[in-house]
């Protein structure tokens, strides 16, 4: 992970030595022991200093004991433990149990921590991280953030390596680290927020997940920049190979850092989501729309997180597993009615070339029958086409128990809800098809739309069939031609929606694009427009692999009625 950039202090003053002054000695080689405690491994090195594991010389305690030289340009420890008293006994808050300095060295004895997410990313070798794993995560880092901004505290350096999971008991919990530049945000002296300023700034933080405002712009850093760096690492990690401009490595220029800032600057929620759940994408710019002194809705984005994560079949979704649960297939129940070949061992070839040889031989010749039902069958049949051409007018239809002639009588009027027709899936979406072929205006489109949403969502599949992709296609038709208000019989002929695709797209190809017709749908300002819209919906679902339709799909499906509603 990028080292951080600048440095900063409480006050916002920077550290340098007085002009003029010698330069400072270079430090001297780490000692076995720092007051009470001896230095075993070294855990890690960084711009400001080194982490030990270490034990004290009286009790034991093996501890983390990060050292840093007291001559270094950016003395963080010394800001550091000043905010240890104010965020002490917090869940995922590191434990400080001394501190001090010893020669020429400033120290800080902490709870020992297990590995930081950056840690544990890197050495799994994937580009991406999963799902279960980025929600949980989320959930953790605003509970984190909530409790500091409580206490008054701002961390200002939001990343993978400042982020580390516990040593069991506690190793499902992430631990927040590094308060080097941290902040109160509250000033003691007055107990108000800090004042917002157009006085140009030093940048202080990291590279990578920065808010756009402290990073880009100079801003002064409140809580809703903790929260947008918080959203940058979220996205980081579900997308392949990171955010673009964490793809060269830490820039050894001011142009370089200019070229990482203008990209940064000019990504998009849009364009940083694409291909995720929409809720990341709203999370990001829900962010960047807080007041600079505002305080943000946390409990609504945990509840956000841990909805998504059940929607997509996770559990426990508040603690954080490593490496991911392995997510278990349901057990096959057997019944009667499951078929031989999902209960049984798979026959040989030449067993099964046996059976089929067999099949070939049988004489099965004429087989009597009980009765004839070619009558009901007709009769059946004539019951479906009159319902179908007048649903608003059902009859009941009697058949004779000698199978002869056909009796109506009348009934009650059925409602003209095609889910209440008792119709088969595939012939509501027909009867809609045929509805919409003849409709008139956009308010009765807009109740097709409608019905046809809910005749999709009758069972549990979601596949869009040939059937519905004729209702598709009729409607994009009856959207683009306003004409065929006005003259119903078109004679004009476009392909359909369900042609035959060879090459099928990756899922999050469906999602980024059916989670912006979801928000653009809202927008439409004409038919022309919300047609386009249904050829994009339609043509994407047709492309991708099962054709089924999400969350948002349905969601897009919603705002396309409720617009052609409000567009009379």
């Amino acid at each position: 992970m990028a080292p951080t950039y600048g440095t900063t202090s409480s006050s916002e003053e920077e550290y340098s030595s007085d002009d003029g002054a010698e330069p400072p000695p270079p430090p001297p080689k780490f000692p076995t022991h720092i007051a009470n405690y001896y230095l075993n491994e070294n855990l890690g090195s960084g711009y400001s200093g080194s982490i030990f594991r270490a034990t004290n010389l009286h009790t034991n305690q093996v501890v983390a004991l990060k050292v840093q030289y007291i001559h270094h340009e950016c003395p963080t420890n010394k800001y550091e433990r000043n905010f240890f008293p104010m965020i002490q006994g917090g869940l995922g808050m590191p434990r400080l149990y001394a501190s001090g300095v010893q020669g020429p060295w400033d120290y800080l004895a902490m709870e020992l921590l297990g590995p930081s997410l950056d840690s544990l990313f890197r050495k799994s070798g994937k580009t991406m991280m999963d799902l279960r794993s980025v929600c949980s995560i989320g959930v953790q880092l605003i509970q984190r953030l909530q409790f500091m901004h409580q206490r008054g505290v701002l961390h200002r350096d939001i990343q993978l390596g400042n982020c580390v999971i516990g040593l069991p008991p506690y190793d499902k919990v992430i631990y927040m680290i590094d308060f080097g530049f941290s902040k109160q945000y509250i000033d003691p002296r007055t107990g108000r927020h800090i004042p917002d300023s157009n006085i140009k700034r030093d940048f202080i933080g990291n590279y990578w997940f920065s808010s756009v405002g402290v990073h880009c712009r100079g801003k002064v850093p409140s809580r809703r920049d903790d929260l947008e760096a918080a959203a940058l690492m979220l996205i980081h990690l579900l997308t392949p190979r990171g955010l673009t401009w964490t793809r060269n490595g830490v820039p050894k220029t001011d142009a370089a850092h200019k070229a990482l800032k203008l990209e940064k600057r000019n990504a998009t929620p849009e364009m940083l989501c694409r291909g995720l759940p929409s809720e990341f994408e709203e999370f990001l710019i829900y962010t960047r729309r807080l007041a600079f002194k505002e305080c943000p809705n946390y409990d609504y984005w945990v509840q956000k997180f841990r909805g998504l994560a059940r929607e997509e079949g996770f559990a426990d979704i508040d603690s954080f597993y490593w490496p991911p649960p392995v997510i278990k297939k349901p057990v096959l129940v057997k019944t009667f009615n499951t078929p031989i070949r999902a209960t049984g061992r798979p026959l040989p070839r030449d067993e099964m070339a046996g059976v089929l040889e067999g099949l070939t031989r049988l004489e099965l010749g004429v087989q009597p029958v009980l009765g004839d039902r070619a009558n009901v069958e007709h009769v059946i049949r004539q019951a479906r086409q009159d319902a179908l051409r007048n649903p608003n007018k059902p009859e009941i239809i009697t058949v004779s128990s000698t199978g002869g002639e056909r009796k109506t009588q009348p009934a009650r009027p059925l409602r003209a809800h095609p889910t209440n027709l008792g119709l088969s899936k595939a012939a509501m979406l027909n009867m809609l098809s045929g509805k919409a072929r003849v409709a008139r205006d956009n308010k009765v489109l807009a109740g097709l739309v409608k019905e046809f949403t809910e005749v999709l969502q009758m069972n549990s599949s979601r596949t869009v069939t040939k059937e519905a992709f004729n209702f598709l296609d009729i409607l994009y038709k009856q959207l683009d031609d306003p004409s065929v208000f006005i003259q119903p019989h078109r004679t004009s002929q476009q392909q359909s929606f369900n042609e035959e695709v060879f090459a099928k797209d990756p899922a999050y190809v469906k999602l980024g694009v059916v989670s912006r017709l979801r928000r653009e749908v809202n927008y439409a300002r004409s038919n022309k427009v919300m047609a386009g819209m249904v050829a994009e919906f339609a043509k994407t679902t047709n492309k991708s692999t099962g054709r089924t339709i999400t969350k948002d799909g349905f969601f897009f499906l919603n705002g396309l009625a409720e617009r052609l509603a409000v567009l009379q």
